[in-house]
Parts: C-alpha cells; sequence; structure tokens
C-alpha cells in the first residue's frame, strides 16, 4: 500500500485505541459510582449553619439500619484533632431512614462550648464505620444564648 494508506490505517488504529479508552473510562467512572452509591450508610445531613437561640439542628439519613450508632459532636476546626465535644447519642439502634437531634451548644459537661465550628460525626458500630460528613455548625463569638448556661 501507499504511504497513505499506512497513514490511513495508522490513523485508524489511532481512533479504535481513543474510542476503547474512552469506553473504559467511562466504564470505571460507573462502577466506582455505583460502588459510592452503595457505600453512603450516611446522606442527606442538615445541619444548622449556626447555633441559635434554640439550638442546632442535626438531620441525616441512613441509608442502612444499625443497631450500636453513637452520634457526636466534634470539634470542626481546621486545625482541631476532631475531639468529641458532645454526644448526642451512644449505642443507639438507629432504622435506615431520617433521624434528627438538636444540639443545645454545650459539652459533655454541661457547660458551654467555645465560640468556633462544630461538625458532625455518625460512629456505625454495626457496621465498623466512622463518618463525618460535610457541613459545620458555629458557635459565633461573644454571641448570648439564653437556653445555654456560663
Amino acid at each position: 500500500m501507499s504511504i497513505g494508506g499506512r497513514e490511513l490505517r495508522g490513523a485508524s488504529l489511532g481512533a479504535i485505541v481513543f474510542v476503547a479508552l474512552m469506553v473504559l473510562t467511562v466504564g470505571a467512572f460507573a462502577i466506582e459510582r455505583a460502588a459510592r452509591s452503595s457505600d453512603d450508610l450516611v446522606n442527606t445531613v442538615v445541619l444548622s449553619p449556626q447555633l441559635g437561640i434554640d439550638g442546632a439542628r442535626v438531620e441525616f439519613t441512613l441509608a442502612k439500619p444499625d443497631s450500636d450508632v453513637d452520634v457526636l459532636i466534634i470539634d470542626g476546626n481546621a486545625d482541631s484533632d476532631g475531639a468529641v465535644v458532645k454526644t448526642l447519642a451512644t449505642g443507639k439502634e438507629l432504622a435506615a431512614g431520617t433521624h434528627v437531634y438538636e444540639w443545645d451548644g454545650t459539652n459533655d459537661d454541661g457547660i458551654r462550648a467555645p465560640s468556633g465550628l462544630y461538625a458532625l460525626e455518625v460512629v456505625l458500630g454495626q457496621q465498623d464505620r466512622d463518618i463525618k460528613p460535610p457541613g459545620r455548625i458555629e458557635i459565633p463569638a461573644n454571641v448570648e444564648h439564653p437556653s445555654i448556661g456560663g
């Protein structure tokens, strides 16, 4: 064949390789997405963005039931170690579905937590998972909350 024919075969081979790589990439993405979907045990998380007079609402949905769930408020500041501030539930049996808790802005000793950012942590004991969904609750500086002592 002529040089032009070789170039045509080379271009065709290149196009075939390109299409094959695209198909494999899309397939890998779909498999990864399916794996993540089945791994999303805690989803639809709604946190009050700021502690109000009535406290902060913590809401999440469990994809699967778990017989040993801890629901925790942890230090959510950027430089923190994620220490537990308040235990909202410990060792609870929770069904699949939506669960709502209220945080009054105090720590486990009943003392007002300092201003800063706080996060949710859900520990699923039966499934041996520790989940820290995105989102933060802020306790602003110099704001009095009548429902909080101290």
